[in-house]
C-alpha cells in the first residue's frame, strides 16, 4: 500500500508484513513515513546537551539534560531515586470528556524529572542515557563502560575515547561501528583488529596501516604487505605524535576510503535482515545500527531486542514493543520513552521497575496507575478499556505523543543529529529551537587550535589550565588529566577540535544515511539495496561478490 507521507510528502510503501504488525499490535497504520516517525520520537531525546542547575529539591548545583528555564521541577539523580518524594501524590482523575494528550501534559508540567538518565554508574557523573558505566566522562547513550571518554552509542568497551556505535573494544581512540579490537586508532566498520590504525572495513587484522578491506593480515601498509622490520620503520613515521603527520595521514585515508569495494550493507554475523550496521541480528528488516536482535521491524538504533515495530533507540532485553524510544528492558509497552526494566506501559514516560501502566510520569515499583493514581487490578482494566475508546475517538489511539509534550528543543534533541534542520525549517514543523549561550570555562587562557605545538612530544604539562580554541566552531574546550595521559601512552596528537565537533565529524565521514537505495552491483549487476547513495564514488558490491573478490 503506497501514500504520500502526511510530514514530509514523499511517497512510502507500507508492505504486507507491515500492515500484518500494525494489526497484531491491535493498531491503525499512521499517514506519516518511518523516518519522520524516527525523527519525532527523537525529539523527546536529549543525549548531548548538558546545562548547569539547581536542583529543585535539595538546592544543590547540578548537571542537567533540562536547562534552567524549564517549566517543571529537576531533582538531582540521589534526590529523584530517594524516598523524600511520592510521584502518587501527583496523581489525578481521568477526565473523559477532555483529550488525554491535554491531561498528560498537566501532570508533566508538575511532575519532578531526574536531571540525568544515568543509571547504575560508577565515578561517571557527566554522563547521560547510560547504563553501568564506571569512570567514564562525557559518554551518551553508552553502556557497561570503564574508563571512556567522549563516546557516543557505545556498548562494554574499556579505555577508550571518541569511540561511536562501538562495542567491546579496548585501548582504542577514533572508533566508528568497531568491534572487539584492541590497541587501534582511527577505524571503522572493522571487527577483531589489533593495534591498526586509520584502516576500514578489516576483519581480524594486526599491525596494519593506511588499509581497508584486509581480512586476517599483518604488517601490511596501504594495502601492501611488509615484512616486520620494514613496517616498524614506517609505522614510526606514519604514527609519530605529530599533528601535521596525522593530518596527512587523514587525506590519504580519505582517498582510500573513497576508491575502496564496499558491500551493501554494514553486516556482520546477521541472517536475513535489511538495513544497515547490522551486527549478530536474524529477521530484522528496516533497521539501522541494530546488534544482537530478532525479528524487528523498522527500528533505528536497537541493542538486544526482540518481536517490536517501529521503535528507536531502545534495547536491553526490550521485547514486543510498538512506537517507543529510549527505553531499556521494556515489555509490551506502546508510544511511551524512558521505560526502564517495565512491562505493559502505554504512553507512559521515566518509569523504572513498573507494569500496567497508562499515563504516567516518575513512578517507581508501582503497578495499576493511570495519570499517576493507584487503582486495583479491576478498577484499572475497566479504566483502561474506557480510556482506549475515548483516544480512539479523539483520534489519540495509536499516535506517538504529540510534539508539545517534548521538553527538547528541536536542537538540543538528538533528532537533530541524525535529522538536521536549521531554525526555520523546525519551526515550521511545529518544533521549538533554543539558541545556544555561550559557554564559561575558568582557565588561565583560551588558545588557538592553531598555536599548539605540532609534536605530541611538545606540548606542556601546563595545557590542563588551559583551553583550546576549536578550529572549526571556535567553542573552547579543555584537555583532562586523564586525557593526557591516554594521548601520551598512545602518542596520539591532541586533538584540534571540539569534542562535539569530533563527533559530528565521524558521523559525517564514516556513518551512512538511514536511507535505502535500489541500485545494482557493480559486478555481477544483480538488484540490491544500499545505503550508498548513487552519486557517491565508492564501488558497491552485492555480499556474494564482496566476499569473492576483496576477501
Amino acid at each position: 500500500m503506497e501514500q504520500a507521507c502526511s510530514v514530509c510528502a514523499q511517497n512510502f510503501t507500507l508492505t504486507e508484513e507491515d500492515l500484518a504488525a500494525y494489526t497484531d499490535f491491535g493498531f491503525e497504520p499512521e499517514g506519516i513515513c518511518f523516518p519522520c516517525q524516527h525523527r519525532h520520537r527523537l525529539t523527546f531525546r536529549n543525549g548531548r546537551c548538558l546545562y548547569r542547575r539547581t536542583c529543585d529539591k535539595t538546592g544543590n548545583d547540578i548537571v542537567s539534560i533540562y536547562s534552567p528555564d524549564k517549566p517543571f521541577p529537576v531533582y538531582s539523580n540521589d534526590a529523584w531515586m530517594g524516598d523524600s518524594w511520592d510521584a502518587l501524590s501527583y496523581g489525578r482523575d481521568v477526565d473523559l470528556h477532555r483529550p488525554f494528550f491535554d491531561q498528560l501534559k498537566e501532570l508533566q508540567l508538575e511532575v519532578p524529572r531526574r536531571a540525568l538518565l544515568n543509571i547504575n554508574s560508577e565515578n561517571s557523573e557527566y554522563c547521560n542515557m547510560c547504563v553501568g558505566n564506571k569512570n567514564c566522562y562525557l559518554v551518551f547513550g553508552g553502556d557497561y563502560n570503564e574508563d571512556c571518554m567522549y563516546c557516543t552509542l557505545n556498548m562494554r568497551n574499556n579505555d577508550c575515547l571518541d569511540a561511536d556505535f562501538s562495542n567491546e573494544n579496548e585501548h582504542c581512540y577514533d572508533l566508528f561501528n568497531t568491534f572487539n579490537s584492541y590497541g587501534s586508532r582511527y577505524v571503522s566498520d572493522s571487527k577483531n583488529c589489533t593495534d591498526c590504525a586509520y584502516i576500514v572495513d578489516c576483519i581480524g587484522c594486526t599491525d596494519c596501516i593506511l588499509c581497508s578491506s584486509l581480512k586476517q593480515k599483518q604488517y601490511c601498509i596501504r594495502n601492501q604487505q611488509l615484512t616486520k622490520q620494514q613496517y616498524e620503520v614506517e609505522k614510526a613515521n606514519l604514527l609519530n605524535g605529530s599533528w601535521k603527520q596525522h593530518q596527512s595521514n587523514l587525506e590519504e585515508f580519505a582517498d582510500l576510503r573513497t576508491k575502496r569495494i564496499v558491500r551493501a550493507m554494514h553486516s556482520l554475523n546477521s541472517e536475513d535482515c535489511t538495513g544497515d550496521y547490522i551486527e549478530s541480528s536474524k529477521g530484522c528488516h528496516d533497521c539501522f545500527m541494530t546488534w544482537r536482535s530478532e525479528d524487528v521491524q523498522h527500528a533505528f538504533l536497537v541493542d538486544t531486542g526482540k518481536d517490536s515495530f517501529n521503535c528507536s533507540f531502545y534495547g536491553h532485553g526490550s521485547e514486543r514493543c510498538i512506537n517507543i524510544g529510549c527505553s531499556i528492558a521494556a515489555k509490551f509497552s506502546t508510544a511511551s520513552y524512558f521505560i526502564i526494566e517495565s512491562s505493559y506501559c502505554d504512553y507512559s514516560e521515566s518509569v523504572i521497575n513498573c507494569h500496567n501502566l497508562f499515563g504516567c510520569n516518575g513512578l517507581r515499583q508501582k503497578q495499576y496507575c493511570i495519570l499517576n493514581k493507584q487503582y486495583t487490578k479491576e478498577e484499572y482494566t475497566s479504566l483502561r478499556e474506557k480510556l482506549v475508546d475515548h483516544m480512539k475517538s479523539t483520534g489519540e489511539w495509536g499516535k506517538y505523543l504529540p510534539k508539545e509534550l517534548s521538553c527538547f528543543a528541536y536542537n538540543e534533541s538528538t533528532a537533530h543529529e541524525f535529522f538536521p534542520l536549521n531554525k526555520e525549517e523546525a519551526l515550521k514543523l511545529g518544533y521549538t529551537w533554543r539558541d545556544e549561550e555561550e559557554e564559561q570555562l575558568d582557565v588561565e587562557k583560551v588558545v588557538p587550535a592553531d598555536k599548539l605545538p605540532d609534536l605530541l612530544s611538545d606540548i606542556p604539562d601546563d595545557i590542563l589550565n588551559w583551553a583550546v580554541e576549536c578550529e572549526v566552531s571556535g567553542k573552547a574546550f579543555r584537555i583532562l588529566k586523564q586525557e593526557l595521559e591516554f594521548y601520551r601512552k598512545h602518542n596520539i596528537p591532541i586533538p584540534r577540535l571540539h569534542p562535539n565537533e569530533r563527533y559530528a565529524q565521524r558521523k559525517a565521514i564514516c556513518m551512512n544515511p538511514s536511507t535505502l537505495w535500489d541500485r545494482t552491483c557493480a559486478k555481477c549487476s544483480k538488484d540490491i539495496q544500499t545505503s550508498y547513495s548513487p552519486e557517491w564514488p565508492e564501488t558497491v558490491y552485492c555480499e556474494d561478490c564482496y566476499l569473492a573478490e576483496v576477501y
